[in-house]
């Protein structure tokens, strides 16, 4: 599994019990396993060029609690639970790092590759979910007037699934004046609903079968 069963397998070599949840979910039939809230904060320069993304991913309730039940565990004061998640999800940053934080970006028509990102913060939300936030710098600033930024979030195999929240839109704070985000949303083929639906344990998804299910968010900016 690359991307993200990659970064959550991590967590189940120092957490049994995670371990043991991942090795039940990866049993079920059908595609997606896991589920992920994605918010996206675009940041910006004094002179309005984009100079980075900082995203948070909130992990479905399931996945969440086995993590916050072994953190709890494993650590029961607050304090030390609080460090311990800290250090869990700049693991996860650290290996998500390998796969280009399962991000493909656009400007202008041509891809930005080697993305890296830098760890901010893990927090739990409604006591019950897991949020890992971390933030994405450009290599040199870009000028959203001058053509349009394309983003899409996907793990590649889609045993989990990555969308924005419900009634979420990218937030452009900072942007240029008139600025505007578009969330497309994926149609996959009734075969591909099919396909990714019967797939077994024991079967390996198609090359890039992830992308037929993400979501594409269009920059677009007054020129």
């Amino acid at each position: 599994m690359l991307g993200i069963g990659v970064a959550l397998r991590s967590i189940g070599l120092r957490f049994p019990a995670v371990a043991l949840f991942l090795t039940l979910a990866t049993a079920a039939s059908a595609h997606p396993h896991e589920w992920i809230d994605l918010r996206v904060d675009f940041k910006f320069d004094s002179e309005k060029r984009l100079i980075a993304l900082e995203q948070s991913w909130l992990f479905d309730p399931f996945f969440s609690a086995y993590v916050i039940e072994e953190l709890n565990a494993e650590r029961p004061k607050r304090s030390i639970v609080r460090e311990q998640a800290q250090n869990l999800g700049a693991e996860m940053v650290s290996n998500l790092n390998k796969h280009n934080l399962l991000n493909e970006w656009h400007y202008r028509g041509e891809e930005i590759s080697d993305l890296v990102g830098t760890f901010v913060s893990t927090q739990i939300k409604n006591r019950d979910q897991m949020e890992m936030t971390f933030r994405i710098d450009l290599k040199e600033p870009i000028d959203l007037t001058a053509g349009q930024f394309e983003y899409r979030v996907f793990d590649p195999t889609y045993y989990i699934e990555i969308l924005h929240a419900d009634g979420f839109r990218p937030r452009l704070r900072g942007a240029p004046r008139g600025c505007e985000a578009t969330v497309i949303e994926p149609e996959p083929s009734e075969d591909l609903l099919i396909y990714a639906a019967e797939l077994d344990r024991d079967e390996s998804p198609e090359d890039g079968l992830g992308q037929h299910f993400a979501e594409r968010v269009v920059i677009a900016c007054p020129q």
